[in-house]
């Protein structure tokens, strides 16, 4: 049975909490373009931060898609519930659409997508309002128009985009320097746990490895959940899967 004393020995693999600013700035505002609600019967609804920006979602498929975005190299902005659309029906009536993202891409192109469960398509008649938008839409508005739905994700890439959002979410640069170093040394082929380890950071090198993954200073042999596990090598070394 434990101590007292063991008890309130602090563990050593916690580090003591950063010291606190005299002042913090508050986070950059949503891009939102209007208010969302955080109540409702039928759907998750919240907040999470994404950078430093406050980012709001309505469906824990809109969560999902904006994890997904987020750990793209090419994507530099995303924002939820974009301006509306205005849009001519089958009917030759005109009908406004807001859209649950848009996002930017390096490249400097624009996308509007629309998130919606796969089962709820049909019923919803989604996919000929984004079918229409697509066929009207000005370049000065969207470069491109998209419906994404649970059919165009994995468990897996679900579990990827939550590790490294997480990884992400709290920065140790210094344990990223040091992650950097042992990184120039690796040869071969080992695993994520294995780096985690010899990183030498406790707890804290699981973290470490997944942000040298998610910046692409290592890259899985085959693709898979970002575990202890997961077997990792240099780009250079990457096989294919």
């Amino acid at each position: 049975m434990m101590t007292l004393e063991e008890y309130l020995t602090p563990d050593p693999s916690l580090r003591n909490p950063r010291p606190c600013a005299e002042f913090t700035p508050d986070p950059p505002p949503s891009l939102r373009s209007r208010s969302i609600s955080l109540h409702s019967a039928i759907s998750v609804h919240g907040w999470d931060f994404f950078g430093d920006r406050k980012f709001w979602y309505e469906a824990e498929l809109e969560l999902c898609f904006a994890l997904l975005a987020s750990m793209r190299p090419d994507v530099v902005e995303v924002a939820e519930q974009a301006p509306a659309v205005i849009y001519v029906d089958d009917h030759g009536r005109e009908q406004p659409h807001t859209f649950d993202f848009q996002i930017r891409l390096t490249t400097g192109s624009t996308g509007l997508i629309a998130v919606k469960p796969f089962a709820l398509v049909d019923k919803t008649g989604i996919g000929r309002t984004v079918e229409l938008i697509a066929e009207q839409i000005p370049p000065s508005r969207a470069d491109w128009v998209l419906l994404f739905t649970d059919q165009d994700l994995s468990p897996i890439d679900i579990f990827n985009a939550q590790v490294i959002h997480h990884a992400r979410r709290d920065p140790w640069p210094e344990d990223d320097a040091a992650m950097a170093k042992l990184l120039r040394s690796l040869k071969g082929e080992t695993t994520i746990g294995e780096l985690a380890y010899q990183s030498g950071l406790a707890g804290y090198g699981f973290d470490a490895v997944v942000r040298a993954v998610a910046d692409g200073k290592l890259s899985l042999i085959e693709y898979g959940m970002l575990d202890d596990h997961r077997v990792v090598a240099a780009p250079s070394r990457k096989r294919n899967a």
